[in-house]
């Protein structure tokens, strides 16, 4: 049963979220009289935060003390929900951002994702056995957290950040 728990927190991240970003974008865009921008989809990432690191620090303490099972299943559900929302925000605005440049720019989402969920692997478990599980994944959660800096300041500045960049300068042809 351990297993359910993430496959039903993606079909239930993906359902909130599908809902949840139009429900933002909607707002957003009705406080700035009908005018949306990209940065409308980093909002969602707030609301999902919490979920991310709640999950990965009870992870970390279900795998060091030794909780019940589906206490961990419920933290390994909170985890993959708040990364389901998160990624949804995160791709829309990449794509909302670089629409001359769609298939360049999930193509580099798709492979970030890969090459980090790849890499982890390497260096979890020892890190966990060397530090515990809740150092580790109370280091992850920090790291997250402090991920969700970079967020404010696109929220910010990214329409400020994109004009002084300029067009982008390769062919997609």
């Amino acid at each position: 049963y351990l297993y359910f728990a993430p496959v039903t927190a993606a079909v239930l991240g993906e359902a909130c979220g599908i809902y949840l970003h139009d429900y933002v974008v909607a707002i957003y865009a009705r406080r700035h009289n009908g005018t949306f921008h990209p940065e409308a989809r980093l909002l969602v990432i707030y609301h999902a935060t919490p979920f991310t690191l709640s999950g990965l620090v009870l992870i970390g303490f279900c795998l060091q003390d030794g909780y019940h099972y589906m206490v961990t299943a419920v933290a390994w559900g909170l985890y993959v929900f708040g990364i389901m929302i998160t990624t949804v925000g995160l791709t829309a605005y990449n794509l909302e951002s670089y629409p001359e440049a769609s298939g360049e720019t999930a193509a580099w989402i798709s492979a970030s994702r890969v090459l980090g969920g790849f890499i982890i692997s390497y260096f979890q478990v020892r890190w966990a056995e060397a530090e515990g599980p809740r150092t580790s994944f109370g280091v992850q959660a920090g790291l997250t957290a402090a991920v969700v800096g970079l967020v404010v300041v696109l929220s910010l500045f990214g329409r400020k950040l994109r004009e002084w960049s300029g067009p982008l300068k390769f062919s997609t042809d």
